[in-house]
């Protein structure tokens, strides 16, 4: 019995037009309610309510609700709002983002909960769908996009490297060491990838998240360009597993991505770095004075750039 396959049909006679899912062996998984259905606006509304942990068997519920909204153009968008404790992943792995949390916007078992609003629309559906996520092989180390499914290895990584990164990066709250804030900070991550903005990519050495690489402020047009960012697990310096992973994202913007050229920022006395970028073809360009607020105070960089050969 395929446990995987979802059937949906239209409850009747009732005051609000409303759904049930079941599997395959009509047990109900799950009911969808239409809040708003607005056609002049090609846009529906609708609550999720999903009673089974199984993110396979979910992700199979929400495409089927979303191809059926959005089958013959007569919605454009749709959201659909589900409880906090529901696994983001089916959601952003078919094209939806996190473009809102509801906070108490719902009682249940005598407790106020948070509930989250997911949105897509057809284009960004349709092309997910078609899409394959980005995967980066080099001789040492691969490279996955960053996604919130990846939560509990980010929290890992960064907890292990809390001190250590203190001295190149922003300061973070306490928040961003909890899962909830790997969640959150990674939905964002993965938001950013969907509208084109940026990609994030975690390093992974042996299945263990090592590192993470940034192509930021993703730039086509006349200009084509982008930021490169990257960071290290300290355990893991000077074995040449950061210079294996940045070859792989440059040929990856520049061939993939058709970018002209890339940007890259470290501080004056990070010495590792800025021979890194050199032995990788950057050219140094100047100082970028109080660029970035570290460890309480505004720091100087010093930037690099690589045009396309």
């Amino acid at each position: 019995m395929d446990n995987t396959k979802v059937f949906i049909e239209e409850i009747k006679n009732t005051d609000q037009k409303e759904f049930i899912i079941r599997d395959s062996a009509m047990i109900t998984l799950g009911r969808i309610m239409v809040l708003e259905e607005k056609e002049g606006r090609k846009s529906a509304l609708l609550r999720l309510r999903f009673y089974r942990d199984d993110a396979k068997i979910l992700r199979g519920a929400i495409e089927k609700i979303t191809q059926g909204f959005l089958r013959e153009g007569k919605f454009f968008k749709v959201n659909l709002m589900v409880d906090e404790e529901v696994s983001s992943r089916p959601f952003t792995d078919l094209g939806y983002a996190l473009e809102g949390i509801l906070v108490n916007n719902h009682y249940q078992d005598g407790l106020l909960k948070n509930e989250y609003l997911f949105g897509t629309d057809a284009l960004r559906f349709n092309q997910i769908k078609t899409s394959n996520f980005i995967e980066l092989e080099g001789e040492k180390v691969s490279l996955k996009l960053a996604s919130p499914a990846q939560a509990e290895d980010y929290l890992n990584y960064y907890r292990e490297n809390r001190e250590f990164l203190m001295e190149f990066e922003p300061l973070r709250e306490p928040s961003f060491y909890t899962m909830e804030g790997q969640r959150k900070t990674l939905e964002e991550y993965y938001k950013g990838y969907l509208n084109g903005q940026a990609i994030n990519f975690g390093i992974y050495l042996k299945g263990q998240l090592i590192g993470k690489v940034q192509l930021s402020n993703l730039i086509y047009g006349g200009f084509r360009s982008s930021n490169l960012g990257y960071a290290l697990h300290k355990d893991f310096e000077g074995q040449g597993l950061m210079k294996d992973a940045l070859r792989e994202v440059i040929s990856y913007a520049f061939e993939d991505l058709d970018l002209h050229r890339l940007e890259a920022s470290t501080l004056l006395h990070n010495e590792r770095s800025q021979k890194l970028l050199l032995h990788l073809g950057f050219e140094k360009i100047g100082l970028n004075p109080k660029f970035l607020f570290i460890h309480g105070k505004w720091e100087d960089h010093y930037s690099f750039c690589l045009i396309r050969p």
